[in-house]
Parts: structure tokens; C-alpha cells; sequence
């Protein structure tokens, strides 16, 4: 009983943690500045469906995905870095704007299903992989899932994850409240400063995923010779 209860309390600092549903709140509000506010309500209750379904994944089999494609976690902190650096120096520059302004003036705005499904590939990366879903939660739920004491403490860690879902998925429903707040002008200048957070958080984890290669690579490899 107090292994379940110890892993339970490290399961929700640790979860709350690394998605960060506070933390994270700018950049949705960031990346989905000219989407209306329907098709904005859909894309955050998919993403938030895709946050659970893909930590819950993770938590059930991560590692043996990983194993399966010989990935290591540092080569996908480096990955996950250069997908950032791109998404952060676009919304810096203010062509992330321009492309997304494009997309909905392709396909119509009122929030159809279409415009929708047009908009969810832009969403899904970077904003699910790798900023919720990034090498930091994969790592914690493969973690988790392992060291599990018990199957109700396992069924506790997922129920974990669904109630952190559940706060991001609020947070971002209230997101236009925010945007309201803003302004446009305000959101703007809020879409270039996250895009500079986005490209410092991207240059740390591939600084870490090189760090972590030499670690646990490239040192043993020598040594090894």
C-alpha cells in the first residue's frame, strides 16, 4: 500500500510537471491566434485526446516501441529539438502566421470539419509532439509504466494523466477569454516571444539529447575499444 501511495504522488508531480498544462497554455494560444473560435474549441479537445491516447501508450508499451526502433531518448530529444528550433524561428520571423492565415484562407473559415482537419497536421507538431508529448513525458510515462508496484497503482497513474488532460483541456477551451484579454496587437507580440521561449527550449533539448548520446554512446563505445 505505501509502495501504490509513493507512486502515485511521484506519478502527479511528475506528470503536472512535464506537460505543464500552465506552461503550455501560451504556446496553444500562440499557434492558434486566427483560428476561429469553433474550429479552435475542436483542435484543443483532439489535442488533448491525443495527449492521453499517446501518454497512455507510452505508459502501457513505451519502451518496447523505443527498442523496437532502436530509438534512444536522446536521439529523439535531439529530434524533437530541431522540430522546435523550425516552429520557434517561423513564429519569430511571422511566417508561421502568414502559412496559417494561408491554410484558412484555403479551405474557409466558420470552423467546418474541413477546416478543421486542415489545421490538425500544423497542431498535432509541434504543439502534441514534441511540446506535450516530448522525450520528457515519453521518458517519465516508459518510467512509470515500468516500475509500476501494481496493476491499481498503474490504473492510478493513468487516471493521473487523464486529470491533467482534463486541466489542459480546460485551460485551452479558455483560451479565447485570453486572447480576448490580449488584443490582437498583444497576442501578436505574445506569438514572437514564445517563439523565442519555443527556440531556447528547442537549442536545451538538443543540447541534452547530444549530452545524453556522449553519456550513454559514445563514452561506453570508447571505452570499449
Amino acid at each position: 500500500m505505501n509502495s501504490d501511495i509513493g507512486y502515485l504522488v511521484g506519478a502527479v508531480g511528475t506528470f503536472f510537471a512535464i506537460l505543464d498544462p500552465f506552461g503550455n497554455l501560451p504556446f496553444f494560444i500562440a499557434y492558434t491566434k486566427n483560428i476561429d473560435h469553433s474550429t479552435r474549441k475542436k483542435t484543443a479537445l483532439t489535442l488533448s485526446t491525443f495527449i492521453f491516447f499517446a501518454m497512455a501508450f507510452f505508459l502501457f508499451s513505451g519502451q518496447a516501441v523505443l527498442n523496437f526502433f532502436a530509438i534512444s531518448i536522446p536521439a529523439f530529444q535531439i529530434a524533437g529539438g530541431i522540430i522546435l528550433f523550425g516552429v520557434g524561428l517561423s513564429m519569430m520571423s511571422g511566417t508561421h502566421t502568414t502559412t496559417m492565415n494561408q491554410i484558412i484562407g484555403d479551405t474557409g473559415t466558420g470552423g467546418s470539419i474541413t477546416n478543421t482537419e486542415s489545421i490538425l497536421p500544423k497542431i498535432i507538431i509541434p504543439l502534441g509532439i514534441p511540446l506535450y508529448v516530448g522525450p520528457g513525458s515519453i521518458a517519465a510515462a516508459v518510467l512509470f509504466g515500468s516500475n509500476a508496484p501494481s496493476s491499481i497503482a498503474f490504473l492510478g497513474g493513468l487516471l493521473i494523466i487523464f486529470s491533467i488532460v482534463l486541466i489542459i483541456t480546460i485551460l485551452n477551451l479558455s483560451s479565447d477569454l485570453l486572447v480576448q484579454l490580449l488584443g490582437r496587437q498583444g497576442v501578436e507580440i505574445l506569438v514572437r516571444l514564445m517563439g523565442l521561449i519555443l527556440s531556447a527550449i528547442a537549442v536545451q533539448l538538443t543540447l541534452e539529447g547530444i549530452t545524453g548520446a556522449i553519456i550513454h554512446t559514445i563514452i561506453p563505445a570508447i571505452n570499449g575499444i
